[in-house]
Parts: C-alpha cells; structure tokens; sequence
C-alpha cells in the first residue's frame, strides 16, 4: 500500500508541475506555421525596404483609420484583391476590413488585461483542485473512506481563499508584463504598407 501512495503522490506532484509551468507561460505549446520559401502564405508589410511577414493564423488587431479606438481582434485569415479576413474570437464568420480604412496593425501579446486577469483566476481555481485531489487522493491510500473526501473537498475549499485571488494578481502582473510586447505597424503614406501580389 505505501508503493502505491507514492506513486500516485509523484504523478499527482509530476501532472501539477506540468499544468502550473505550462499555465505561466513558462513552456509554450502554440506552434507556429511552417512557411515554405516558395509558398510564403501571409500579410506582408513593407516600409523603406524592410519587409514583415505576419503568417496566417497570427493573432493581430487592426484599428481603423478613422478612429484609432475602433479594432477588430482576431485571427489573420487571409486576403481579398482589397480587403483582410480576420475571424474574431468566438465568431465561426470571417470578416473583411477594407485595406484603405485600415488605420495600424498590431501583433504580438494584445489580449485584453480582462483575459489576464481571467486566465489567471482559472489557474488559481486549478490549483486549489489541484491541492484538494491530493489530500483527497492521500486520504483514499490511508484507507479514509467518506471522510478523504470531505477532507480534499475542505482543502481545496480553503485553499481556493488564497489560489484564486493569487491567480488574478498573477494574471495582472502577467498583463503589465505584456503591455509593451505588442509591435505596432502604422499603415499610411511614409509608413508600412500592404503588399499585395
């Protein structure tokens, strides 16, 4: 019996060390795509020469030219002779953004500090289950019966008083972090522009 508690205590310890460096952000699961030189699929800008490739599906957020505080988030999906595709978050629509109302383009971490602070919230809620599945788990390998789970229901309980609101000042660190990350492309005259081919 104790071979087994050990056991189960390491991969529980082993599964909560992958999910907590995985939630930070510490290991980042999300692949690129794979660009072939002869199929450069994506947005191109260019300014004075220097040219950026933006790959389809990159997160972006474009404003308008004629009010900055006008965006649309979402997934780069592509072009039209005179438009993007961009399909927002929830949305199984794409929508068309002429290029001539396109004011700049932003890449990079733009998630809202909300979706921070969000995120944040849920991993704190995962830890505290996280912590009560071990003492509910610890509890079962002692032979607690009824009793291990009402013992793993309370820590994860009085845990979550100091995980969640953890997780959301974690979050919000995370946003400030990320604020100056975001790259900006002013699109215009004298700045960067759309190639189209």
């Amino acid at each position: 019996m104790n071979k087994t508690r050990t056991f189960l205590l390491s991969g529980l310890a082993t599964m909560t060390l992958i999910i907590a460096v995985i939630e930070t952000g510490f290991l980042n699961l999300e692949s690129q795509p794979l660009i072939a030189q002869e199929d450069a699929s994506g947005l191109t800008l260019e300014k004075d020469g220097e040219q950026v490739l933006i790959p389809l599906e990159e997160w972006v957020v474009v404003s308008s030219a004629y009010d900055p505080s006008n965006t649309v988030r979402g997934l780069y999906m592509g072009m039209t002779v005179d438009a993007l595709r961009i399909q927002e978050k929830g949305e199984s629509f794409e929508r068309e953004i002429p290029m001539d109302e396109i004011g700049s383009i932003f890449r990079g971490k733009t998630k809202t500090t909300k979706e921070y602070v969000w995120g944040g919230v849920k991993f704190g809620g995962l830890v505290s289950v996280g912590i009560g599945g071990f003492f509910t788990l610890w509890g079962l390998t002692d032979g607690g019966g009824t009793d291990a789970f009402l013992c793993g229901g309370l820590m994860a309980l009085f845990s979550g008083i100091y995980t969640v609101p953890g997780g959301a000042l974690l979050g919000f660190i995370r946003a400030k972090v990320a604020e100056g990350k975001a790259v900006e492309y002013v699109i215009g005259d004298g700045e960067w522009v759309i190639v189209t081919q």
